[in-house]
């Protein structure tokens, strides 16, 4: 496996949050595995939930399905973050595992960015919703105001004509 190329100090890799949970497998040299799930990716590493944390400077084969296809890289694990949280990074992709992770992190981010569109596109469509036309308005108080004298004018009628 080719070691990754080294990223630009100033710049980070772009992140993919993944709302779905994906298995992952952590192969050690002795054999062992052990099963999680990824919360987070990037080109330079990621964060993995598991059932327990693994020790610092740990390293494994770390395997998983993107949309872009099956990663299989050499990967190191950093300091926890929490009981189950731990975060790890990418000492070893080849060309072909760099691809098919570049490829399921821009799959990510574009369905991402398809379904903000949409929410951008509702939420606009909310707040520049038309207000009530105002001349539904006039027109129904003009027909209950129109009625009232109808009845008012009736009542008068019927007022003077028992008064001869």
């Amino acid at each position: 496996m080719a070691d990754l190329p080294q990223a630009v100090a100033s710049r980070r890799a772009t992140r993919a949050h993944l709302a779905n949970p994906t298995p992952a497998v952590l192969r050690f040299p002795d054999g062992n595995r052990v099963t999680g799930n990824l919360q987070v990716i990037s080109i330079a590493g990621g964060l993995l939930r598991l059932s327990q944390p693994l020790n610092p400077n740990t390293q494994a084969s770390l395997m998983f399905l993107s949309d872009g296809g099956p990663v299989l890289g050499k990967a190191e694990m950093l300091s926890p973050v929490s009981w189950t949280e731990q975060p790890f990074r990418f000492v070893a992709l080849d060309q072909n595992n760099q691809r098919n992770l570049q490829l399921g992190i821009q799959a990510h981010l574009s369905q991402n960015s398809d379904e903000e569109q949409w929410i951008a596109k509702y939420r606009s469509t909310l707040v520049h919703r038309a207000p009530p036309p105002k001349e539904a308005l006039k027109i129904v108080l003009g027909s209950i105001a129109f009625g009232v004298l109808v009845v008012v004018s009736a009542a008068q009628f019927f007022h003077f004509q028992l008064l001869k």
